[in-house]
């Protein structure tokens, strides 16, 4: 555990990123509602795809996460970013602002998820740096497989280890 607010899972098995350095995936969950959190973080798991999955509950604290700052300060870099759209205080879209300024961070690739099914938000997520829009399906087993898809895209062996995903994409469930 990197600091109160943050949690981290373990899979069963261990699962490394052997296509690049070796060093667990680590992925970052970032949402305001718990459930939606364990939902996706199971959805991961269960695929056996990362080793560890930190969770934070709004734009501030992933923030702080990516920068390392206060009780972040020995956070690992994430390999992707679930960003959740509509938070408190710090929006997904601003988050994602910073994410994309910070050539420390650009690369990481980052899946925007919302209730949110609005065209003009989807576009300005995707304009804005994010890799893949993602409507929340209102059942869970649809979340989960939307999620699980999500998951391999970007963390499976054939994707280079490094820059961006090709091209941005939308993903209605």
């Amino acid at each position: 555990m990197v600091a109160r607010n943050l949690k981290a899972s373990s899979s069963a098995r261990d699962c490394k990123n052997v296509w690049t350095t070796g060093d667990p995936v680590v992925v970052l969950l970032v949402d305001d509602d718990a459930d939606c959190r364990c939902l996706v973080r199971d959805a991961i798991t269960e695929q056996g795809i990362t080793d560890r999955v930190y969770e934070v509950s709004n734009g501030f604290e992933a923030l702080h996460f990516l920068q390392k700052k206060g009780g972040f300060a020995t956070a690992p870099r994430p390999n992707l970013i679930v960003l959740d759209l509509e938070m408190p205080g710090l929006t997904g879209h601003q988050v994602l602002q910073k994410i994309m300024a910070d050539p420390y961070l650009r690369d990481i690739p980052v899946v925007m998820m919302s209730g949110v099914s609005d065209e003009k938000e989807m576009q300005k997520a995707l304009l804005a740096g994010a890799d893949r829009y993602v409507v929340k399906p209102a059942s869970s087993g649809e979340f989960m497989r939307v999620v699980t898809a999500c998951t391999r895209d970007f963390l499976s062996p054939d994707r280079p280890s490094h820059g961006r995903a090709g091209g941005r994409q939308l993903r209605r469930a």
